[in-house]
């Protein structure tokens, strides 16, 4: 019999298929989801030009900036990628998120299946893994693409690693080389899988190979990587142009956050085993002293480090495994402080180990009970996965918009003033603006000094004409939060509003000083500029846009009407047309903004429109 043609390839390409269909039944509902607005993908996706299509400039941005506290050139790389597919589409990045999410899980089923040698053992832990509720989040927001592909790398890495260590001894340079890129790579997607060369001391004693046994010597450039993004992190987290998300110690000391991560700790464990009440956010409560419930979840951790410690003298494999899933979570036990406590995507790393250990167990019932009980041991097990696969589906769903996500994460966390915050933020981007400053003020109430509320209910008060309303809110802001540059531009648009142009263009000038790249606030002045009559510097402002962000829409429009007001027809013209070519659908204000005047009765102007709007009437 060939190779090909043997059992174990059959059985092989029968449990991936089969692995697939799980993952494409639970996921493909995500492919009709749209942008979480409320949620970074506003930020790293709809309002970023610079995933817009592969160009040096494009490149050059995405490895030069930090997108909201996070260096990860590689995630936004993988972005121009989808939208030079898709474009805009969300279903296209949901797709790609659905594709590197189903490729871990058949990465993850070969390695358990090298590793143990079982069927079972491999298809269990890799549906496990792929099904899980906790994973929700990683795939069904496009966001978190930095998860799904950091892992990806993490584990090509780790398979790299493995060859080099099982090749023969003074051969594998290719492949320690191909691990070490790897992992770079990883980090570059998102740096939590620094723990790798941890990891990978523990494999080579739990899973020696022939002469090539520990050493930590071919680790040292692993660590030397993992630090350098270690350092870069701490230092990018605390740089965001709203703060980063760096944190003073919870409870405001380090023994106060070990307390307050112990609980933290026993919640990650049993939300492995009953994934019920998910959320987008969670506000797990602070513990400045040892109560009862700190007590009480550190007997829990002891009894669980017992069996482990057990389990490591039992079968030093399936204690690898154990140790596996706490590494994973080093890099959120508040060594670093940071904002979340908790959340659902942190556990992308140790839940391999969880997989592995539901695999295990599975083997050792099925080895318990023996031929007799096996079947009844099969349908149980599909049983709880289709359980998890269900649960999986349905969150799925929950995260289809932003008012879906942040009504969910309200009713579930009703004391988190983040999920009310970006529920606020939600409403009103859908238009239920009372309902939006109910949300808002609800924060304020509990916490005056919220910068990201007090933005919000700023702007909305600004968008609304009651400007002397929104002037106390965003100067309360800045009072607290000095470098918020989406305070300091929203303050220019307020006073921009109230014909108080020379304090606008302080807020909008301060904002750019803030934040030199943000061609927004260029967008904002040169805005201001046509509105005072200065033509010729809000035309040099939007040329500047033009320079920092490729084929934007908005920006040719604001050309063709500083060119128009300025009395330059013909370049303004060659600007419309521009705007027309990137795709400006808005045909009513092109028929009647004043800023166009300069085409009244041009020919020329009623012919471009003819050609992108065939039938429609002419200029009013």
């Amino acid at each position: 019999m060939s190779l090909s043609q043997s059992p174990d390839n059959r059985s092989h390409r029968t449990d991936y298929l089969l692995l697939v269909v799980l993952t494409v039944a639970i996921y493909a509902r995500a492919l009709g989801h749209e942008f979480q607005m409320s949620w970074d993908d506003n930020w790293y996706l709809v309002y970023n030009d610079s995933i817009r299509g592969f160009s040096w400039h494009n490149l050059k941005t995405i490895f030069s900036s930090i997108y909201q506290a996070n260096y990860a050139p590689l995630q936004m790389l993988s972005y121009m990628l989808d939208y030079s597919l898709w474009g805009m589409n969300p279903g296209g990045f949901l797709a790609t998120n659905i594709l590197f999410h189903t490729l871990n899980g058949l990465l993850l089923y070969r390695l358990f299946r090298s590793l143990h040698g079982e069927r079972l053992f491999a298809l269990v832990a890799a549906a496990f893994f792929l099904v899980h509720p906790l994973q929700v989040e990683s795939v069904a927001w496009i966001s978190c693409r930095k998860n799904v592909l950091s892992l990806f790398l993490f584990l090509i890495s780790w398979e790299a690693y493995r060859r080099y260590k099982s090749s023969e001894p003074g051969q594998g340079r290719n492949a320690y080389l191909a691990s070490l890129a790897a992992f770079i790579l990883s980090l570059m997607a998102k740096s939590t899988t620094l723990v790798l060369p941890l990891i990978l001391i523990l494999y080579d004693i739990c899973f020696p190979v022939g002469e090539r046994r520990l050493s930590l010597k071919d680790k040292i450039t692993y660590f030397i990587a993992a630090v350098i993004f270690a350092l870069l992190s701490m230092h990018f987290q605390n740089t965001d142009f709203q703060g980063g998300i760096r944190m003073p110690y919870h409870g405001g000391s380090p023994l106060a956050t070990a307390y307050t991560m112990l609980p933290v700790f026993c919640l990650y464990l049993w939300r492995l085993l009953w994934p019920t009440g998910l959320s987008a956010v969670y506000s797990p409560p602070v513990h400045s002293t040892a109560d009862g419930t700190v007590l009480v979840a550190g007997l829990l951790l002891i009894a669980v480090a017992w069996c482990g410690v057990r389990l490591y003298k039992f079968d030093r494999r399936l204690g690898f495994w154990f140790l596996f899933f706490w590494i994973g979570l080093l890099p959120f036990a508040q060594i670093v402080p940071i904002l979340w406590l908790i959340t659902d995507r942190y556990i992308n790393v140790s839940i391999i180990a969880a997989a592995a250990l539901a695999g295990a167990a599975a083997v050792y019932l099925r080895n318990h009970f023996g031929s007799r009980g096996k079947h009844v041991l099969y349908g149980v097990i599909a049983s709880w996965l289709i359980a998890l696969s269900i649960v999986s589906f349905q969150r799925v769903g929950v995260w289809r918009d932003s008012l879906s996500l942040w009504s969910d994460a309200v009713a579930k966390q009703p004391a988190s003033n983040k999920a009310w915050a970006c529920y606020g933020e939600a409403l009103r981007f859908s238009g239920q603006v009372d309902a939006a400053r109910h949300a808002y003020e609800r924060v304020l109430a509990s916490e005056p000094d919220n910068a990201e509320v007090l933005a919000g209910l700023g702007d909305l008060y600004t968008e609304e004409g009651q400007l002397d309303k929104g002037l106390v809110l965003l100067k309360r802001l800045l009072a607290t939060t000095p470098t918020h540059v989406i305070g300091w531009s929203s303050l220019g648009t307020n006073y921009m509003k109230r014909g108080n142009y020379a304090e606008a263009e302080k807020a909008y000038k301060h904002a750019q000083s803030l934040q030199p790249e943000a061609w927004q606030v260029l967008s904002m002045l040169g805005t201001l500029a046509l509105t005072q009559g200065n033509f010729r510097q809000a035309r040099d402002y939007f040329i500047q846009v033009e320079s920092k962000v490729r084929d934007n829409v908005v920006n040719a429009y604001n050309l063709a009407c500083a060119e128009s007001a300025a009395g330059n027809p013909d370049d303004a013209l060659m600007w419309l047309e521009k705007a027309l070519q990137r795709g400006y659908e808005d045909y009513f204000k092109l028929r009647t903004d004043p800023q166009l005047s300069v085409f009244d009765n041009d020919p020329r102007f009623g012919d471009l429109l003819n050609r992108y709007f065939p039938g429609q009437p002419g200029r009013q």
